[in-house]
C-alpha cells in the first residue's frame, strides 16, 4: 500500500473521475508522470505572466492522450501560486465568434469557472469581489476612524479607483469599474440581485436595457468580450493575484464548424487574441487552447488553412524531427512504456489505500498486464493512458470484489470456470 496518504475526499474525487475515463479535479499531483519538458515551458510561462507579460500557446493531442490533463496540472499549479484562472470547453453554442452569440457565451463561461486557491472548482468571480469589498471597508474605517459600517459606497468607489489607476487606458476600462463599483455598492445596500453582477457576468443584450439597469451604456458582446478578458486579468492583478491564465478546451468543435466563413471568422478572432498577447498589448495574461493534430495541422480546415495562423504556427525549418516545447505549439507525445507503467502502479497503490487492502498484484502481473493491453493493438499509439487507467481501475475494482477471481484469468480473456460459453447460450436461445 502507497505510503503517501491522501486526504479522503481527495481520494475518492481522484479514482471516480479515472474510472470515469475523466480528467478529475484534485489530485492530479499524485499520478503525474513524465511531460517534465512541458512542465517546464509552462512554469517559465508563470513567471513571465507574473513579470507582466504572458503566452499564447496552442496544445497539440489527440483524444485521450493527455492534453485535458496536462492543462489541469497547469490550472492546480497556478492556483497554488496565486494566479486566477479562468477556463471553458468550447461546444457548438460557444465559440469565439458567431451569429447566435457563440463568442459571448464563451466569455459567460470562462466568467462563471472562475477560480482560484481557496475556490478551485469556480464561481469564484462574486467571491473574489466579495473578499475585497469587506478588506476595503475594513481599511477605509480604520483610517477615517469610523466603523466599517459607517463606510460609504463613494469612498469604496475612490478606493477601487485608486488601486486600478494603471487600468484607466485600457479599452472599456470606464464601464467595468463602474459595473464594479456598482455591484459594491449594491451589495453593501443589501441587494443581492445586483443588475452590476449581471452585466460584469455579459448577460444584458440590449444596450438599452442595461443603461436602464445599471447607467452603463455599453455591454458586453460577441465582438468585445476578449477586450474584458484583458480587464479581468489586471483588475484580479490590482486586488493581489500574479496574474490570470485562461484555458480553452475542445478547439477541433472550431475545426468542425461546416461553414467556411463561419469557420474562418473564428479563426481571425483567434488570431487576433494570439497577436494580442504575443505583442504584448495584454499584460498579466497567459491563454492555453487544446485541440487535436487535425485542428491545427489539416492544410482544409484546421488552423493551417488560415494563412496567417499557418505562419505563425508551422514547425520551423530547422526543428529537423525533435520536439521543440518552447515554440507556440506544444505537441503531447504519447507516454512511453515505462511511464505508464509507473502510472499504473500509481493507480494500484491508490486503489488499495481507498478501499483499504492489499491487492497482491505486483510488479510482474502489472508488466503482463501492459503486455496484454499494448500488445492487443496494432500501434502503441492507438491507445491512450486514459483507455489504460479506466480498464486497470475496472480490473482492480472487479478483483477486489471477486476474491475468487484470478488475475491472470482476467487479463487474458480467460472464462471463468463454470460459465457458459456465449456460442452455448446462443444456442440454447436459438431453441
Amino acid at each position: 500500500m502507497s505510503e503517501v496518504q491522501i486526504p479522503k475526499r481527495t481520494l475518492v474525487t481522484l479514482m471516480n473521475a479515472l474510472s470515469s475515463g475523466v480528467v478529475p479535479r484534485r489530485g492530479l499531483e499524485y499520478i503525474a508522470v513524465g511531460r517534465k519538458k512541458e512542465t517546464e515551458t509552462f512554469v517559465n510561462d508563470l513567471e513571465d505572466t507574473a513579470a507582466g507579460g504572458g503566452a499564447f500557446r496552442f496544445i497539440s493531442g489527440r483524444f485521450g492522450n493527455g492534453k485535458s490533463f496536462m492543462t489541469q496540472m497547469v490550472r492546480n499549479y497556478a492556483m497554488d501560486r496565486g494566479f486566477s484562472v479562468m477556463d471553458a470547453d468550447l461546444a457548438v453554442n460557444r465559440r469565439l465568434t458567431g451569429t447566435k452569440e457563440e463568442g459571448l457565451n464563451t466569455y459567460r463561461e470562462l466568467v462563471k469557472n472562475t477560480a482560484y486557491r481557496q475556490r478551485p472548482d469556480g464561481g469564484a468571480m462574486e467571491a473574489i469581489l466579495q473578499g475585497w469589498l469587506a478588506d476595503a471597508r475594513k481599511r477605509i474605517a480604520t483610517r477615517d476612524g469610523i466603523s466599517s459600517d459607517e463606510v460609504s459606497a463613494a469612498s469604496v468607489e475612490r478606493e477601487l479607483r485608486g488601486i486600478t489607476a494603471s487600468m484607466s487606458s485600457m479599452q472599456f476600462y470606464q464601464d467595468f469599474i463602474r459595473a464594479v463599483a456598482g455591484y459594491c455598492a449594491d451589495s453593501m445596500a443589501g441587494n443581492d440581485d445586483s443588475p452590476r453582477l449581471k452585466w460584469l457576468k455579459g448577460e444584458y443584450r440590449l444596450k438599452g436595457e442595461s443603461r436602464a439597469e445599471t447607467g452603463i451604456a455599453n455591454i458586453i458582446w460577441d465582438d468585445n468580450w476578449y477586450e474584458f478578458i484583458k480587464l479581468w486579468a489586471e483588475f484580479f492583478v490590482c486586488l493581489g493575484f500574479k496574474g490570470m491564465v485562461v484555458f480553452i478546451d475542445e478547439g477541433v468543435v472550431l475545426y468542425k464548424i461546416q461553414n467556411r466563413t463561419a469557420r474562418s471568422n473564428n479563426y481571425e478572432r483567434l488570431l487576433s487574441m494570439f497577436n494580442d498577447i504575443m505583442q504584448g498589448k495584454s499584460s498579466h495574461l497567459s491563454m492555453y487552447v487544446c485541440g487535436t493534430p487535425e485542428f491545427i495541422e489539416d492544410p482544409n480546415r484546421g488552423l493551417y488553412s488560415y494563412e496567417a495562423l499557418r505562419s505563425r504556427l508551422v514547425t520551423g525549418r530547422y526543428e529537423n524531427g525533435y520536439d521543440n516545447y518552447l515554440g507556440p505549439v506544444i505537441n503531447l507525445r504519447p507516454l512511453t512504456d515505462e511511464e505508464i507503467f509507473v502510472l499504473i502502479r500509481r493507480i494500484r497503490d491508490l486503489h488499495e489505500q481507498r478501499y483499504g487492502y492489499e491487492s497482491g498484484i505486483d510488479d510482474a502481473m502489472m508488466e503482463e498486464y501492459l503486455r496484454v493491453v499494448l500488445g492487443n493493438v496494432i500501434s502503441t499509439t492507438m491507445v491512450t493512458p486514459r483507455e489504460i487507467t479506466r480498464d486497470f481501475i475496472s480490473l482492480l475494482d472487479t478483483l477486489h470484489q471477486n476474491p475468487d477471481a484470478s488475475f491472470d484469468d482476467m487479463v487474458n480473456n480467460r472464462s471463468v470456470e463454470g460459465t457458459d460459453n456465449p456460442d452455448d447460450i446462443i444456442e440454447d436461445l436459438e431453441v
